[in-house]
């Protein structure tokens, strides 16, 4: 028999939808308070004049993408709605999605999970300055292929082939790009390799700069979701290779062809970095002239970019435009320039004033300033209304917020940071300010500067300890096993705790989150925070009594359920009353009561308890728990009994 026609038709191929996007429009970044007055929504921050948003929003019209989701934080909501005003015509769908309180990526992400608007894979922009100058149609491909072939390859990360300014290391598998190796939080130059990663063919790079954007699954928007914790698409690709053996997951890296351009900034050097490259036209067809559909821009010879409204530039010399002194600059509207200024590599504010003989390199110089005459600025950022004096040398990488009038006798501090008015602490709880010369000096409060994100690699820097009193104590500190990084983050938990207990309003999941990122910026492990949770809760003052320990412990349950839901955490737990239990003679008797008393309320479990009670060396403990041990053994064989 004939078959049927249709048996030799070819099955119609099913298109997968398009990636959506989601963008998230605000930097979580405290280094960026000097610029909040006048751009508190950081995707609205200017690059050659363009607000940063409109660049990433013109280069996804390129590609695959329909739909657009821009992430915000309620407060610059307002600031969305206006990016959405603009661009909502050139996709299908264009949503603002305005989450509260939020002081991460994390939090952003987490909200969008706990609204259940993302539903598939989605491409993530977690910075509202990311560039790219191609469609992404190889790299996307070659994403959706990995997860045809397996599902557990939930994430891809886009790279660009350029030497990264912090110099950061990854190791990647050169046959699959499988992603095999990355850096801590706080060692971007280092990694911890094995040998058998050099049997399996893993390649060192250190000339890959990240573009900031990812292609991910609906899983990685979940892993936020599970892990508090979380500030960045960076500590999920940490947890998933650090548990490869048990999720199971897999993060890949596609790096762009040399001539295709990507760059994203992230701190004060990187700004000045993306405004001169884009100047020079490096991510072509993206360029300043195309990317604002509100305003107009002339490009001129040696990049001169003009923005136009009428004849409103004014250029006191007509031969300022072809003389050889000047280059790759944007100018807003109705900004002088005086004869024989200098500039290169920078972006000036509309209504900006330049005096004659003074010389901008390297700069970002935003809008109502004045800048007197002789004045030599290099490597620097200005916020707006700012005045600067005549004569002036402005130090290298120097911050100046809004409204200051740059004071002379601060010249010669390097690396300023000044504000016209002190800093809110308890906003930025990072910072400090100190009245000076009529304005005020910023500072991290643990150190670090404010123009680069990483020295060295590093980019959490802690309070530096004090010297001890004899050499005696020192030597103690190696003997006693406990290294610096877990001694910090014993300290930190401890006063996170004490904080807490004092306030009126003891909030776990914000205690939960200051331990959380005290563990990151430690770099400790799994058994180190079981431990030493636990160990700095047994030192607050509530714990002086039985029933006083016993109340924190019922108040503090989401706590304790947070961190012992392992047999191998609550281990860890017991290890700490031990290590109490030989430290204070005063807690020796408790010890079994409150053993007991967390097994009762579900924070211990017996297989927990038991293998510990085997492995105690100190015989008074030991026969201390012994009825402890009897009655849980007891209790044990009666359920075998009654099974059988």
């Amino acid at each position: 028999m004939t078959p049927p026609s249709s048996a030799f038709k070819k099955g119609v191929k099913k298109e997968e939808p398009p990636l959506t996007a989601v963008v998230i429009l605000d930097a979580f970044d405290q280094r960026f308070a000097p610029i909040q007055e006048s751009y508190p929504c950081f995707g609205t921050f200017p690059i050659c004049n363009v607000p940063a948003i409109n660049f990433v929003l013109s280069w996804l019209m390129r590609t695959e993408v329909k739909n657009v989701m821009l992430v915000v934080s309620g407060l610059n909501a307002e600031h969305a709605e206006n990016v959405k005003k603009e661009w909502k015509l050139a996709f299908t769908e264009f949503t603002v999605v305005a989450c509260d309180a939020v002081t991460s990526v994390g939090d952003c992400m987490r909200e969008l999970v706990n609204r259940e608007l993302i539903t598939g894979d989605f491409m993530l922009i977690s910075n509202p300055t990311a560039v790219i100058n191609t469609n992404l149609v190889p790299q996307i491909q070659e994403f959706r292929k990995r997860r045809r072939e397996n599902a557990d390859n939930v994430m891809t990360l886009l790279y660009s082939n350029r030497e990264n300014p912090e110099r950061s290391l990854l190791g990647i598998n050169w046959e699959t790009n499988k992603l095999m190796l990355f850096p801590a939080a706080n060692s971007l130059n280092q990694l911890k390799a094995e040998k058998y990663h050099f049997y399996e063919g893993v390649d060192i790079r250190r000339d890959l700069t990240s573009t900031g954007i990812a292609f991910c699954s609906r899983l990685i928007a979940t892993q936020f979701s599970d892990n508090f914790d979380f500030t960045g698409i960076d500590d999920v690709v940490r947890e998933i290779l650090s548990k490869d053996d048990i999720l199971g997951m897999s993060v890949h890296i596609e790096v762009l062809p040399p001539k295709e351009g990507a760059f994203y900034a992230y701190d004060y050097e990187s700004l000045v970095l993306l405004n001169t490259l884009m100047l020079e036209r490096w991510f072509y067809p993206l360029v300043p002239e195309r990317a604002d559909p509100t305003r107009f821009f002339t490009a001129n010879p040696r990049n001169l970019y003009l923005e136009e409204d009428g004849d409103e530039i004014c250029l006191k010399a007509n031969t300022w435009i072809l003389g050889d002194q000047c280059f790759n600059v944007s100018l807003g509207t109705k900004t002088k320039i005086s004869h024989l200024a200098q500039i290169r590599n920078s972006c000036i504010g509309s209504h900006t004033e330049v005096s004659k003989n003074t010389q901008i390199h390297q700069s970002i110089i935003g809008k109502n300033c004045r800048i007197g005459e002789n004045c030599r600025i290099e490597s620097a950022f200005i916020g707006d209304d700012v005045t600067i004096p005549d004569g002036t040398h402005v130090p290298k990488e120097a911050i100046i917020g809004n409204g200051v009038v740059f004071p002379k006798k601060l010249a010669e501090i390097p690396e300023i940071t000044l504000l016209n008015a002190a800093l809110n602490e308890e906003k930025f709880e990072k910072l400090s300010s100190e009245a000076r010369e009529g304005c005020h000096v910023a500072k991290f409060k643990h150190g670090g500067p404010f123009w680069r994100r990483a020295v060295d690699g590093k980019t959490i820097f802690g309070v530096e300890e004090e010297p001890s009193d004899s050499e005696g104590s020192t030597s103690d500190d190696e003997d006693d096993g406990i290294d610096d990084s877990t001694r910090q983050f014993h300290d930190e938990v401890f006063e996170s705790m004490e904080k807490t207990l004092e306030s009126n309003n003891q909030q776990m999941r914000n205690l939960i989150l200051e331990i959380n990122s005290s563990k990151l910026a430690c770099n400790v492990t799994v058994d180190d925070v079981a431990k030493n949770v636990f160990a700095a809760f047994l030192e607050l003052p509530n714990n002086e009594e039985l029933k006083g320990t016993q109340e924190l412990i019922v108040s503090w349950r989401d706590l304790f359920g947070n961190y012992y839901r392992t047999k191998r955490c609550q281990i860890h737990l017991l290890l700490a009353v031990e290590d109490r239990y030989n430290a204070v003679e005063g807690f020796r008797q408790r010890v079994p009561k409150l053993v007991h008393f967390m097994y009762q309320n579900d924070i211990l479990e017996e297989e927990g308890i038991l293998e510990w009670a085997e492995s105690i060396e100190t015989a008074t403990l030991k026969s201390s728990m012994q009825q402890i041990v009897d009655w849980l053994n007891q209790s044990e064989e009666e359920e075998d009994s009654d099974e059988e």
